[in-house]
């Protein structure tokens, strides 16, 4: 049976690639990939528990949660070696997935702007940009809880380059969709990405990985995309210059070549 709680947008046929969503959206951010992709692979992309179509209570929500979702996705669905594309939060959903079932299931993974811990600490300087730190993020958590409606203003800006400038349409449409969001959910999954930790997890990986990074990410430095790569064995990495935290979006035609690329190369390594 379908888990009950998650919403699940499907098209196209071939090799399946899960699409993750980040923090605060959902499975609609991913229309520049339905456009161009769908001819040729099984684009499946849920709204995640605690997001738009997938309400969920907050006290139910974290990143190992969402994991354990995905997985009675994968086999409810019989996906058959699905490439995870995780942005953001979404890569954290992924890393979580294989650090609770393994990998042998999967083809590859991607990794889109994100790291593997959020907050800064000594000895650790690879998390949210400016040092960022748990203080900070508890605050951050508080304010979700108290005022989403002004707190989630300032979210949407940060998703891209501050040299890209979304069309008036399409921004609004994202900050409506932010703010849409159940403000105690938001803030449960952020205490829970806050929590997670994945640094020695990397090293053991043994399935193919993709890192993106946008060049002019707001919240990650690519030292962090650097690091990444260095740490994951036969890791591939691929800096969008121009783009922000969300290169699917910003730089769809690069992205979408990049992304058929890799799945391609996976192809051809199971022939």
């Amino acid at each position: 049976m379908m888990p009950s709680a998650m919403y699940v947008a499907e098209t196209g046929r071939g090799q399946p690639l899960v699409f993750l969503h980040g923090w605060s959206s959902h499975g609609d951010y991913f229309g520049p990939q339905v456009e161009t992709l769908a001819c040729d692979f099984q684009l499946v992309m849920p709204d995640l528990p605690g997001h738009r179509h997938s309400p969920a209570m907050p006290d139910a929500l974290s990143i190992p949660a969402l994991a354990a979702d995905l997985h009675k996705l994968i086999k409810a669905r019989g996906l058959e070696k699905p490439v995870l594309i995780g942005w953001s939060m979404g890569a954290m959903v992924a890393l979580d997935y294989i650090s609770q079932f393994g990998s042998n299931d999967l083809a590859g993974l991607v990794i889109e702007d994100m790291t593997v811990k959020i907050t800064n600490e000594p000895g650790w300087r690879f998390g949210i940009r400016n040092g960022f730190d748990s203080a900070q993020s508890t605050a951050a958590v508080t304010a979700m809880r108290e005022d989403w409606a002004g707190y989630s203003q300032n979210a949407m800006p940060r998703l891209f380059a501050r040299s890209y400038m979304p069309e008036a349409k399409f921004g609004d449409w994202i900050s409506t969709e932010i703010a849409r969001n159940d403000g105690a959910a938001m803030a449960a999954l952020w205490q829970s990405m806050a929590e997670q930790d994945y640094r020695t997890l990397l090293p053991t990986l043994t399935l193919p990985v993709l890192i993106l990074h946008g060049g002019e990410s707001q919240l990650y430095e690519p030292a962090v995309s650097q690091w990444m790569a260095a740490n994951i064995p036969g890791a591939r990495r691929c800096c969008f210059d121009n783009a922000g935290h969300s290169p699917h979006l910003e730089v769809p035609a690069a992205y979408n070549r990049t992304l058929v690329d890799f799945v391609a190369s996976l192809s051809f390594k199971s022939l």
